[in-house]
């Protein structure tokens, strides 16, 4: 690994607020920050680009949910974005696949949790599961990269099983999620947390007792989470493959020179990881690029120089999810 390596990838909290009310993150749903208008974030998206970035990840909240989200990723795509991919719950993304896959969307994580009704609503907050199954189906149609995130819980840990089979038989790639204690929620609401949290070794457990596992490399398989980790199934299964992330369990370690990405969240604050250092709002292009190039020169300074062993995004989570100031003072963000 080299001091040169590219810093190519742009994650954006296109839309804090969400269409699901889930426990595990936001039961209230709505946010209200001050969100950076398209205008700026295809400006700072084009200061990107300038620099050799063009990957862009979009999350919320959800960023389906967005009005102009066809737009959003048309304009991207226009300044020289070449992968632009999502995570969404898929509503109401299932309404909008088409669209989004002509204005350039090139892949999309779907966030399921269940495939038993009254478990997603009780999960949720929403009767919206047919919906949901609906987007991934579009989705698989459409798209050429594709996959389910579960984040495994007590009360969806025996549905495992159910995940592994599915992926059997649709060919779609699920990645099993640990529980972290970070959103508005479990801030207020910790025992939720110690209630449902799913360490790491037993969700590898659970996942031998189906199939043998072997360690596959993630190099094809996915190289913007630099926490996730991938297996081939033996047996059966005819060398699918399943991702696990559980970087909870593994104590928040750095991934060091693995991690290239730059983060903005919706209200403009950027930084390497999730520790927020910059505003970007109403800055020129030419400050925005010098803004993304300083934390680029900081990323590569820590190659050079040795990264911290760990680190725990509790503090700006809520900030670059929703747009929520917790601990950093220096940010516009209007109460909800």
């Amino acid at each position: 690994m080299t001091m040169n390596r590219p810093f190519n990838f742009l994650r954006i909290t296109s839309e804090p607020s969400c269409t699901f009310l889930c426990k595990k993150c936001n039961p209230q749903g709505k946010f209200n920050p001050l969100m950076m208008p398209t205008h700026e974030v295809l400006e700072t998206v084009q200061a990107a680009v300038e620099l050799g970035i063009d990957t862009v990840h979009l999350i919320g909240g959800e960023p389906s949910k967005r009005k102009d989200i066809v737009e959003l990723v048309a304009g991207m795509k226009k300044v020289g974005i070449q992968t632009i991919e999502m995570t969404t719950n898929g509503v109401p993304f299932y309404r909008l696949a088409e669209p989004l896959a002509k204005a350039g969307l090139t892949g999309v994580n779907v966030s399921l949790d269940t495939f038993d009704p009254e478990k997603f609503k009780e999960l949720t907050g929403r009767r919206a599961l047919p919906l949901t199954l609906e987007a991934i189906r579009k989705a698989k149609e459409l798209f050429k990269k594709v996959a389910i995130n579960m984040v495994v819980m007590r009360r969806n840990f025996d549905e495992i099983r159910d995940f592994v089979e599915f992926s059997r038989t649709t060919g779609i790639m699920v990645r099993f999620c640990e529980l972290t204690p970070h959103g508005p929620f479990m801030e207020t609401n910790p025992e939720f947390f110690d209630d449902n949290h799913v360490p790491k070794e037993e969700i590898m457990e659970a996942l031998k007792a189906i199939a043998p596992l072997e360690n596959a490399s993630k190099q094809d398989i996915d190289t913007q989470n630099a926490h996730s980790e991938y297996y081939t199934l033996g047996g059966g299964f005819n060398g699918m493959k399943m991702g696990v992330i559980t970087q909870y369990s593994n104590g928040w370690p750095c991934p060091g020179p693995e991690c290239t990405r730059l983060r903005i969240g919706p209200t403009s604050a950027n930084s390497c990881v999730v520790f927020p250092d910059h505003n970007l709002m109403g800055l020129s292009l030419a400050e925005k690029r010098a803004v993304l190039q300083e934390l680029i020169e900081e990323r590569r300074g820590q190659m050079k120089e040795g990264f911290p062993k760990q680190h725990d995004p509790t503090d700006s989570y809520p900030l670059y999810r929703f747009g929520l100031r917790k601990s950093v003072d220096n940010i516009p963000v209007t109460p909800a």
